[in-house]
């Protein structure tokens, strides 16, 4: 299996880090700025993607660049994995997918939470109803830095937020409203978004922001039956039962229901190499979805 990574940046390596301890051995990076020779003397360097040998891609550039070098790899008919978001366009996606399956090729965004162990612990309650109707969501997601220069908080961080919430309950907004503002006048970008995403049983609230001086993944999802609180930061999920409880106020027993906690990053690409054109399906009207809220 001949792999490639095109942006040998923080995610490139961290790629590269989880591939290899996959037991994937047979890897060539792509990067406009070559890593030091030395380091990665088991690797074949490139400073243009197109000299890529492989079958599989990893695509870890800029958002804006996504389009333009998932199409080439597509048209090549190889298997394409892309860090969110796909594109910055709802259009420039579906026109990708169109290749994908036109060439019978897998495209494959990676929604890195939509392989966490806590989030599918909430969506197997949910779906078999064990959590009740969902009332709320409050979502926060701050950080100071990195910056980001092609893309705002919106789609930056907010992005993963509103993937979590599509994958939980695959319903479509009854309205949108974001407001991307600046926290630093140096920002090159809006580093912060406030979004407030009603569906018709419940309001989604997310605070997004990489100009914060303190780390935060919380988000909090009030059910009928449970009061949830997830912390990826801390790797931390809590049920209060409310059952006897009447909504809004929560006094009932604490639960933690974590369970093994695995690697989102290799639940993602081992999902990758082994998936079918129905779960690409699928993923495609996940991807799309998301993108037309990041749009709105």
């Amino acid at each position: 299996m001949k792999i490639g990574i095109v942006g040998f940046g923080y995610w490139g390596k961290i790629i590269l880090r989880n591939l290899e301890s996959m037991g994937k051995k047979d890897i060539e990076i792509c990067d406009i700025s070559l890593p030091e020779e030395s380091k990665y003397e088991n690797f074949k360097l490139v400073n243009d993607y197109r000299q890529l040998d492989c079958g599989y891609v990893f695509i870890t550039t800029p958002t804006s660049t996504h389009f333009e070098i998932c199409k080439y790899f597509l048209e090549k008919k190889i298997h394409v994995f892309c860090e969110k978001p796909l594109t910055t366009s709802s259009s420039e996606a579906k026109i990708l997918y169109d290749i994908a399956f036109k060439n019978k090729v897998i495209l494959f965004t990676d929604w890195i939470f939509t392989f966490n162990s806590h989030i599918e612990t909430i969506k197997r309650d949910y779906d078999n109803g064990k959590l009740g109707k969902i009332r709320s969501i409050f979502m926060n997601r701050l950080n100071l830095g990195p910056e980001r220069f092609d893309v705002s908080a919106r789609w930056d961080l907010a992005s993963h937020d509103i993937s979590i919430i599509q994958y939980l309950f695959s319903e479509q907004p009854v309205t949108i409203r974001w407001t991307d503002y600046k926290r630093s006048r140096e920002a090159k970008q809006d580093d912060s978004s406030l979004g407030f995403i009603q569906y018709n049983e419940f309001l989604a609230t997310i605070n997004a922001s990489w100009n914060y001086r303190k780390k935060v993944r919380e988000c909090v999802f009030e059910f009928d039956n449970y009061f949830i609180v997830w912390d990826d930061y801390k790797r931390f999920l809590q049920y209060e039962d409310s059952s006897n409880v009447s909504f809004p106020i929560y006094s009932g027993n604490l639960s933690y229901p974590c369970g093994e906690y695995s690697s989102p990053l290799i639940n993602s690409i081992s999902s990758f190499f082994a998936f079918s054109e129905d779960e690409m399906t699928e993923q495609m009207k996940l991807t799309i979805d998301i993108i037309k809220i990041l749009e709105a």
